[in-house]
């Protein structure tokens, strides 16, 4: 990651800018939240977001997801629920 993308957690971890205060906000995310958003170094991600699976993506709900979808006052997501393709940025 780039270091003006990250702040330093502790001497060996790094956070995205924004994911360590409340309310979360990633530097990278761009749009709103309930409408339509995307990471804007989606090809770039960190591994704690590309290990991050969406509810249902894998046929099973993912509490995470559903408690940081409930943060933003949005429904869990349904078992039928398919991921849109991710443009490049």
């Amino acid at each position: 990651m780039p270091d003006e993308l990250v702040t330093q957690i502790n001497p060996s971890r790094v956070a995205m800018i924004g994911t360590d205060s409340k309310p979360v906000r990633c530097i990278s995310l761009v749009g709103d939240v309930g409408s339509t958003v995307q990471c804007s170094i989606y090809d770039k991600r960190s591994s704690t977001c590309r290990e991050f699976e969406a509810s249902w993506v894998d046929g099973q709900a993912n509490p995470d997801c559903d408690a940081a979808r409930a943060a933003f006052g949005l429904a869990p997501l349904e078992p039928t629920f398919q991921i849109p393709e991710q443009q490049s940025a």
